[in-house]
């Protein structure tokens, strides 16, 4: 039998970035079980997703109605109202497949549930029979495309805000993503293991649930530990994420004994190599918790739960023309050798936390070894965040070699939009004006669909007009005709 999992698929009444809008009442549910599935890449949609699991009850209920069903447990549901409706779901792994005569699978499943375990996925759903009608944010009522303008005029040209309803859908499957369209369903996902004490996960799927339920009760009712922390055997110390105190700048110290790490990633006195004439320095952070690299929960031995981020390894730095959301998403594929909580010290930027048992494989620790690591700076409504810390593998000296702030820069109108620690692109590499988000554009769309609208009922008014000049020079044609042969 297979891990459970238990989780949201998709709150109802509330908007995604990008834009749209699950109505009250318009989800229905296919016959179950359903496909849980993993998407591997970001190839657009769920394009390329593979079946991880199924799915084995599912209901669309409130927070409160959900958490008395045993869908969520009331620790993951914190902070959620407790009267808003989601699609909820419950079902199994197939992490029990065996190894031999299906290794894709379980090699995907592996793959999968680690990421979970690091709190990088998220679930979605895939719908069939869908109708969405476009209204304006926060309505329900549909809008034409005379409305649409009719805004513009009386808000001085101000564009509205245009979201597409979803008024009919039904739920064929649930989808792991790297972001998933609705934030809110990446903290109900829970992992389940029965009489956990006993339980334990091989590799990189180690992640346990004590079940503190009456054994005669249903297992997914009550359980005490969430899987969104650090893939470690023992949970660490609070103090290892401290702030370390440095009496110089420190490249990264890998403690291989006490399976910890600190040091400076960067340094305030070093300049970009890439610049001949002028000086540019490591960015700080505007708001100086650096949260949009903090953004992991790892819960503590001694000290609850501390937010953290990641060095980790494999490859090059995600390409300069992402947004700050895709490039995290590109990281998720790569092996997280470290959690690190970064902070600013009189040297710099300086990170410190605890090592991940995975990178104690021999390949992954002699990268680490090279004390050669790397930031990711993306633009955010701060200015420039740092998102991820890359340890540089061996390789050619623009991909290889940080000496920060060794960066390349990416800019879009005019601005800079990405930086990274290491020397630069790959040679022959061409600036593009595109700014990806990782998001559809919705409104776009919708206001092309409302164009669209607007034309094809002009054109279907010109093709009446034209029918009726027809028949009319065809009546008189005829009463012509007509008169002619009396």
């Amino acid at each position: 039998m297979g891990t459970k999992f238990r989780t949201m698929l998709a709150p109802i009444g509330l908007s995604t970035g990008d834009g749209r809008r699950f109505q009250s009442g318009a989800i229905s549910l296919d016959a179950l079980p359903m496909p849980f599935e993993w998407v591997r890449s970001r190839e657009g949609g769920h394009d390329g997703a593979v079946s991880v699991g199924a799915v084995q009850t599912a209901t669309v209920a409130t927070v409160k109605e959900a958490i008395a069903a045993g869908y969520v447990s009331a620790e993951a549901a914190k902070g959620l109202d407790a009267k808003m409706e989601a699609v909820w779901a419950t079902g199994e792994m197939f992490d029990d497949a065996d190894r031999e005569t299906m290794p894709t699978l379980a090699e995907d499943v592996a793959t999968a549930m680690h990421l979970m375990t690091e709190g990088t996925l998220g679930p979605s759903v895939d719908l069939d029979s869908f109708v969405g009608v476009p209204v304006f944010e926060g309505t329900d009522e549909p809008i034409t495309y005379d409305d649409y303008e009719d805004y513009i005029i009386e808000h001085d040209g101000e564009e509205p805000k245009i979201e597409l309803l979803v008024t009919e859908g039904r739920v064929r499957a649930g989808t792991l993503v790297s972001i998933p369209a609705f934030a809110e369903t990446a903290r109900p996902l829970e992992l389940i293991v029965e009489d956990a004490e006993d339980a334990e996960l091989e590799g990189d799927t180690q992640a346990a649930a004590l079940i503190e339920a009456d054994p005669a009760a249903e297992p997914v009712l009550d359980v005490a530990a969430l899987i969104a922390s650090v893939a470690q055997a023992t949970r660490p110390l609070a103090g290892h994420f401290s702030l370390p105190a440095l009496t110089g700048p420190t490249p990264p110290i890998f403690d291989w004994d006490n399976g910890t790490v600190y040091g400076h990633i960067a340094t305030w006195q070093t300049c970009h190599v890439g610049y001949a004439d002028v000086c540019v320095t490591a960015p700080k952070d505007e708001a100086g918790d650096y949260a949009w690299f903090n953004r992991f929960p790892v819960e503590t031995e001694d000290g609850g739960t501390v937010w953290a981020g990641r060095i980790t390894v494999g490859g090059r730095h995600a390409g300069l023309e992402l947004s700050a959301s895709a490039a995290m998403s590109a990281y998720d594929t790569k092996v997280v050798a470290a959690h690190v909580r970064a902070y600013e010290d009189e040297y710099g930027i300086v990170v410190a936390g605890v090592i991940d048992r995975l990178a104690y494989d021999p390949g992954t620790r002699a990268i680490l070894d090279r004390r050669k690591v790397s930031g990711d700076w993306r633009e955010t409504p701060n200015g420039l965040s740092l998102v991820e810390v890359l340890a540089l593998s061996p390789g050619p000296r623009a991909h290889s070699e940080p000496g920060f702030p060794v960066p390349g820069t990416f800019s879009v109108n005019g601005r800079q939009t990405a930086l990274t620690a290491a020397l630069g692109p790959d040679a022959g590499t061409l600036p593009v004006t595109r700014f990806a988000t990782g998001t559809l554009d919705i409104a776009g769309a919708v206001q092309a669909a409302l164009r669209e609208d607007r034309k094809a009922e002009a054109a279907r008014a010109e093709l009446a007009a034209d029918l009726k000049r027809l028949a009319d020079n065809e009546r008189a044609v005829l009463a012509a005709a007509l008169g002619q042969s009396d």
